[in-house]
């Protein structure tokens, strides 16, 4: 191999990750997200006095809109979704094509699972740490720690340019 797998899907990772911000900048305005999650406070803070209040027939229509204002907002963040998700997707592709049923050691600690089983939530706890991955872990814990990174660099930046 020419790169090491751990600093190929690093160097990737961290490229999807800025792309995808990218996206999410250009296609999901802030300001109407901040509106529909204060009209949801508002709508909360309703339903809760109408409970307390026992006018439960006036709170089935208050969760109504609730649940009109959730579909906007989840309308308006799946424009970036929906742009990124091909590119995802054709990087799994490549990944699973180059690294597929290979283990490398990683550039960090990554959590150790004794097995891993979607329907069953107690193997979701680590048992220790390993750095010996597969692709699919590297990606994920990679990508975890740069949207982490990439989002405080966001916000030290607007704060700095406000």
């Amino acid at each position: 191999m020419i790169i090491d797998p751990a600093i190929a899907i690093l160097i990737f990772t961290i490229a999807l990750a800025i792309i995808s911000k990218l996206i999410q900048r250009k296609f999901v305005d802030k300001d109407k997200i901040k509106s529909f999650k204060a009209r949801l406070k508002e709508k909360q803070a309703e339903i809760k006095k109408l409970v307390k209040e026992g006018k439960n027939d006036q709170v089935g229509a208050a969760q109504k809109e609730m649940m009109s204002i959730n579909g906007e907002m989840m309308q308006q963040t799946m424009k970036a979704t929906w742009i990124s998700l091909p590119l995802f997707l054709v990087f799994f592709g490549v990944m699973s094509f180059f690294y597929g049923g290979i283990t490398f050691t990683s550039l960090i600690p990554l959590p150790l699972f004794a097995s891993w089983a979607i329907w069953n939530p107690a193997s979701w706890i680590p048992i220790g740490m390993t750095m010996a991955t597969g692709y699919y872990k590297a990606y994920f814990f990679y990508y975890l720690i740069a949207t982490i990174v990439i989002t405080i660099i966001e916000k030290v930046y607007n704060k700095v340019n406000k």
